[in-house]
């Protein structure tokens, strides 16, 4: 794997296996209030985390030169369930998970403005298109009035701006970022836990022993991309979920869809593939001077 290559495969890691972590733990919101959820799931990877590296070397969970960042990373990527919960019982969960593809065009417009991290313009183009493509494709629910747009943006916001924290962090060790970030979020939510507690079923242990692992390795192969280089050519990947969602409802329930969707499913599929191909055609100028 080329250094061109190597971001663009962490980045997708991160994005199919985040997807499947989500997806995994949205089976139990039905089950178990969204705090709790998100707590217990956070207090797994907590504990997975340190028995891993407190084996080997405790005290490089903790060594870190910026708290304050570690600190904000946490709250942000909290932020995203707690507004996505809001906007749901309020009524806007179309539209919220409509405004979550905003993501990839929030990551570079974020990047530029607190890492000065600038895209190409073949790439602001895809994640902008891309993005516009796969909202059209969501956007079947109310239109948010007044404040309550902050709580559906606040979705797209909040996880574009834990990424880009993430890239902020790349001088950190994988140790410290990963135990702030479970941690952080755990000490926030325990406050409120005995108060909304719904004893577990057995097989639902099973559920966030599985998340576990697989946010484990998402967030680990995030710490490697954002390590390797900017997230801002590799934004567009965040689509990816789209079009592997369509591609399960028609296996799934044989979905009918018209001209219109297909031509926003190939406008996302082209955005996904833009990362590949200027790393693509960055390999050949390389190669052919």
């Amino acid at each position: 794997m080329t250094a061109s290559y190597r971001p663009i495969f962490l980045m997708l890691g991160f994005v199919i296996t985040w997807t499947a972590t989500e997806t995994i733990v949205g089976t139990l919101l039905n089950r178990y209030p969204t705090f709790q959820v998100v707590w217990l799931h956070y207090l797994t990877l907590l504990m997975m985390w340190v028995a891993i590296i407190a084996i080997r070397a405790p005290g490089t969970l903790v060594r870190t030169q910026k708290p304050v960042t570690q600190i904000f990373r946490a709250v942000f990527l909290l932020l995203m369930p707690v507004s996505w919960a809001f906007a749901v019982r309020s009524g806007f969960g179309h539209t919220v998970n409509a405004a979550f593809w905003a993501a990839p065009i929030l990551v570079i417009l974020f990047s530029a403005l607190l890492l000065k991290e600038r895209p190409g313009v073949v790439t602001f183009l895809a994640a902008t298109v891309g993005s516009i493509a796969a909202i059209l494709i969501y956007a079947h629910g109310p239109i948010p009035v007044g404040l309550m747009w902050f709580a559906v943006l606040a979705m797209p916001v909040s996880f574009s701006l834990f990424l880009v924290l993430s890239r902020s962090l790349r001088s950190e060790t994988i140790m410290a970022n990963l135990f702030y970030l479970t941690a952080g979020i755990v000490i926030i939510l325990s406050p409120f836990i005995p108060f909304i507690w719904v004893a577990l079923e057995l097989q639902h242990i099973l559920h966030f022993a599985i998340t576990g692992v697989l946010g484990l390795v998402a967030l680990s192969l995030l710490n490697r991309a954002a390590f390797e280089a900017s997230l801002v050519p590799t934004a567009p990947l965040l689509l990816v979920p789209v079009p592997l969602a369509i591609l399960v409802g028609w296996l799934t329930s044989n979905g009918r869809y018209n001209s219109y969707s297909f031509l926003l499913l190939a406008i996302i599929c082209v955005a996904c593939a833009i990362p590949l191909l200027t790393a693509l055609n960055a390999s050949l100028k390389r190669n052919n001077p």
